[in-house]
């Protein structure tokens, strides 16, 4: 008899091999989002019913959303063993409003503007390089303010990943995502800002992450609240052609453990992600309370073998797989299937298959599809 999807991969990150053998592809929001906003104009334009204005309460959005992910996920013919879950989009008491306009959908909450659902994100809005005040000390409770789980518990914010867990949660991992505490400050001080910092002001610096890290442990408390059963974290920003061991043992490690542990104590498995070389990294990655480990494929002028990897991280511990993401979406069925095997041979059995990076979004989706057939075809 063979498994559920769900029950080998949570084999695979009890530390068992999974049967048959999984594929765990990171990244998934990322690659299924131009899919997911189709869906959802789709899912909108049917909700309108032909009228050319409607006002959704929080559970309509809440479901709309919902839906919209189901269609998106649907491009898959035979999908990952773990599913991304998502944050409520909205809080309760909010209404969001749809409309039809020159046969685009818009939608907007409240009395914002209404905004094309087909828009992507801003570039603008993620990538930045340095948000320090020009002249002033960084200022730790400024840059990253306490937070409250509860609050956002209360305001609904796990309402999505509950009822996708109600959906999905018999066939597939449904795992919540956060960032890393040292990677996570990016967000409050830009690339050089967390740069620079780590030498013109490290004590300030070291009280940054330390407050990002109790506001990560709040986000694994909302995350636990809704039921999730695995914790995906990202590290970036402090590979070893970036900053130093000595400043990745102070800043990024202990904060990291910090984080996992607490995840692993309120009973979530975890998946820690490391991106960026991994020399002078993967003899102190291999000390952290994670459940399974995944890196970058080999680029950027550094190389992750995974034979490397597991001759020192050893037998027992789980491993996603580093597939090159461009030889994924250009390979055919046989390469595919090749790349699969030789990394099954390298570091498994207890490894999932995995490309190292996002999907590009040109990928055929028949590429994953290939790459969980292949995977399966891997049992021992």
């Amino acid at each position: 008899m063979i498994d559920p999807p769900v029950t080998c991969a949570v084999d695979l990150l009890a530390g068992r091999s999974a049967t048959p053998p999984v594929c765990m592809q990171t990244y998934l929001s990322l690659y299924l989002e131009p899919h997911r906003r189709r869906a959802l104009a789709a899912v909108y334009r049917e909700l309108l019913g032909g009228e050319t204005e409607r006002t959704l309460d929080f559970d309509e959005r809440i479901e709309a959303e919902l839906d919209a992910w189901e269609r998106a996920w649907s491009v898959l013919e035979r999908p990952p063993a773990w599913m991304p879950a998502r944050w409520s989009p909205i809080a309760h008491g909010q209404l969001t409003h749809i409309a039809e306009r020159h046969g685009r959908i818009v939608a907007g909450i409240d009395d914002g503007d209404l905004v094309d659902v087909l828009d992507a994100p801003k570039g603008s809005t993620t990538d930045v390089w340095d948000r320090r005040e020009e002249g002033r000390p960084l200022d730790p409770e400024a840059l990253a303010p306490a937070w409250d789980a509860r609050s956002a518990i209360n305001a609904g914010a796990t309402e999505y990943a509950r009822r996708a867990l109600a959906r999905w949660g018999e066939r597939f991992l449904v795992y919540g995502a956060t960032g890393a505490p040292f990677w996570s400050a990016y967000s409050c001080l830009g690339f050089a800002g967390l740069m620079e910092s780590v030498h013109s002001e490290p004590d300030s610096l070291a009280e940054v992450i330390a407050r990002r890290a109790a506001v990560l442990r709040a986000t694994v408390d909302v995350w636990a609240a809704a039921g999730v059963q695995c914790l995906f974290m990202e590290e970036c920003f402090s590979s070893s052609d970036l900053i130093s061991e000595a400043d990745y043992l102070r800043f990024s490690l202990p904060a990291a453990r910090d984080v996992l542990q607490y995840a692993r104590d309120l009973g979530l498995r975890t998946v820690y992600y490391y991106c960026g070389g991994i020399d002078r990294r993967i003899e102190h990655i291999a000390t952290l309370p994670a459940d399974a480990l995944a890196f970058e494929e080999s680029k950027k002028g550094f190389a992750i073998d995974l034979r490397e990897v597991r001759r020192i991280v050893g037998p027992d511990r789980p491993l996603l797989g580093n597939i090159d993401a461009v030889a994924a979406r250009d390979g055919d069925e046989a390469a595919i299937r090749r790349l699969v095997h030789e990394q099954f041979a390298d570091a498994g059995p207890l490894l999932a298959a995995s490309c190292g990076s996002p999907l590009t979004l040109d990928t055929d989706p028949r590429k994953l599809d290939i790459m969980v057939e292949a995977a399966a075809g891997c049992a021992s």
